[in-house]
């Protein structure tokens, strides 16, 4: 991965949702609590994003399966 780069921000933010985030997700800092939920979100996009995609391509057909050698 690249350098991370940490940003304060100030947010305004409904303090009993992030108590609930925070338990839900055994989070130990609202910092942690907030990530996650961001790197939810953006893996859902990515999801909705892939399952767009489906049936886009009629001609695409799957690739051959590999048998893996048992003997080995």
């Amino acid at each position: 991965m690249g350098k991370l780069v940490c940003m304060r921000t100030t947010l305004n933010l409904d303090d009993d949702l992030v108590a609930r985030a925070m338990s839900a997700t055994h989070a130990s800092t609202k910092t942690a609590a907030i990530e996650m939920g961001l790197r939810e979100l953006l893996a859902k996009a990515a999801r909705e994003r892939l399952a767009s995609l489906y049936g886009s391509d009629p001609g695409a057909k799957a690739p051959a399966r590999r048998r893996l050698d048992r003997h080995s």
